[in-house]
């Protein structure tokens, strides 16, 4: 009996682990809307559903390392990640912050058209919202767009990382999960370069502009074409790039 008394006082001395549980469907619904409703994604309904059909999928397979971002925007994915991540994997957020940068060389014209278009001051933002690329702050903008949803983007597990992804992007691994929303062939390539060799075995990349920029459609079927240890797990719009090992 003395030795059962013992046992149990070393298990209720230990501490609790704590347990996030996965969010349900409604909660990612809701999620959704209410980043929609207020006009903070480009992302359609059908990407910002790949996105949390894929961190469901890590979370399920309960897949190591830290979610990474590649190109903010106003933060309506980020925030989607932050809502739906467990609450201790560290979210990092990488963007210029500011006014996309030009396409380059292996870039087609449909980039070079669409930059044109951008950086001649006539790009439609959301509703009657200015294109993102125009507004001054967009830094402070994000954050406090995080905020209005509860999350906080000044320390703990949320980090903002302002730059050029050639200049930033030199994340720690290991990575279960990044979202690739950067447009053009050199800034995809970038992120593939640095993320893939970290990214966990049950990862996921998903690439937002696949279907939209011949550029970073290249990138990403070159970089598959190399590496055989990947799989595609959904091309609905966007593209889910899973590592089986």
């Amino acid at each position: 009996m003395n030795l059962l008394v013992d046992l149990l006082r070393k298990v209720l001395a230990r501490p609790a682990v704590s347990v996030s549980a996965l969010p349900g469907p409604d909660e990612v619904a809701k999620a959704i809307a209410d980043i929609r409703a207020i006009r903070l994604s480009y992302c359609g309904p059908p990407k910002l559903e790949n996105i949390a059909e894929a961190l469901m999928r890590v979370r399920r397979d309960k897949v190591p390392g830290r979610y990474i971002e590649a190109g903010v925007a106003l933060g309506g994915s980020a925030i989607l990640l932050g809502l739906l991540k467990p609450a201790e994997v560290l979210l990092e957020l990488y963007d210029v912050f500011a006014m996309i940068p030009p396409p380059g060389e292996n870039d087609g014209d449909d980039a070079h058209r669409r930059y044109a278009e951008i950086s001649s001051g006539k790009s439609a933002g959301l509703g009657e919202d200015p294109y993102y690329g125009y507004v001054d702050g967009l830094l402070d903008k994000v954050k406090s767009n995080l905020r209005h949803f509860g999350l906080q983007p000044d320390g703990g597990t949320i980090r903002l990382i302002p730059g050029l992804f050639e200049d930033t992007l030199y994340p720690g691994g290991p990575i279960a999960l990044a979202h690739i929303d950067c447009d053009w062939y050199d800034s995809v390539r970038v992120c593939i370069e640095r993320i893939s060799p970290k990214l966990s075995p049950g990862g996921i990349m998903i690439f937002d502009d696949y279907s939209s920029y011949s550029g970073c459609r290249r990138a990403v079927d070159g970089w598959l074409a190399e590496d055989t240890s990947l799989e595609k797990v959904f091309h609905q719009r966007s593209l889910g790039v899973r590592r089986v090992t």
